[in-house]
């Protein structure tokens, strides 16, 4: 799960920052967190890899309501999560959408049922899919995986958006079974590509919305060029 902060008070910043580590920690989930103290400049940064937005309302300048509405337009499926000493904003804040509301008073009460309805709209779908690793699962959404990248030994890496990395256990074929159905498309022997990712195909090369160009099979070519256009012609 990566999430982002954005409060203009530094001290409230670190101790939520501490809270959310801990209960990570104690959840056995990976902490990826950047934090933002002003509106403005969250608005200003590319968060289309965020998956999570604790915001604060009460801010000078842009306030919370003000910067959830603008990132209600520009990222539908963000999940946010208001954090603010004021309870007369709550009937507005759930106006964008809001999953939560929490007063900064009642943090430590609260936070931790919060994360957990947070994990689950992002991954009790079936969009969601388990990665084994070396030392615990770790589950992902479909559509933040770009692609699958066998190696030579019996280790697949994971390519997440916009440019992570997961060094998984099993071979790319036990992937490609499990991807069948999903819009994966095997464009060479190392590469497993999501459609989703796919901007363009086009002499051999597979343009992916991250910039990165992967190089596809040239006796498939053609077949894999007319899977991708059919698997977009039910995606338009």
């Amino acid at each position: 799960m990566k999430i982002v902060i954005c409060d203009d008070n530094c001290e409230f910043l670190q101790i939520f920052r501490d809270m959310l580590e801990t209960l990570f920690t104690l959840r056995d989930w990976v902490f990826d967190c950047r934090e933002f103290r002003s509106g403005q400049d969250l608005l200003n940064a590319n968060l289309s890899d965020i998956h999570a937005i604790f915001l604060d309302i009460d801010m000078p300048g842009l306030n919370g309501l003000q910067v959830a509405r603008n990132l209600r337009t520009k990222y539908p499926d963000i999940i946010i999560v208001f954090v603010t000493a004021f309870s007369e904003y709550a009937l507005d804040g759930y106006e964008t959408e809001a999953l939560r509301y929490l007063l900064k008073d009642n943090l430590s009460r609260y936070l931790p049922s919060c994360l957990d309805a947070v994990q689950k709209k992002l991954f009790a779908s079936q969009d969601a899919f388990l990665l084994r690793t070396s030392s615990s699962p770790i589950t992902v959404r479909l559509r933040d995986i770009m692609y699958f990248e066998a190696t030579r030994h019996a280790n697949t890496i994971v390519h997440i958006y916009p440019d992570s990395r997961i060094n998984c256990l099993g071979y790319l074929s036990e992937y490609e079974d499990a991807m069948s159905n999903n819009g994966f498309l095997r464009i060479q022997r190392s590469y497993l590509v999501n459609s989703m990712h796919i901007t363009d195909i086009c002499n051999y090369i597979a343009t992916l919305k991250n910039g990165e160009t992967l190089s596809t099979s040239r006796k498939q070519y053609k077949q894999i060029c007319a899977d991708f256009v059919r698997w977009k012609g039910h995606h338009i």
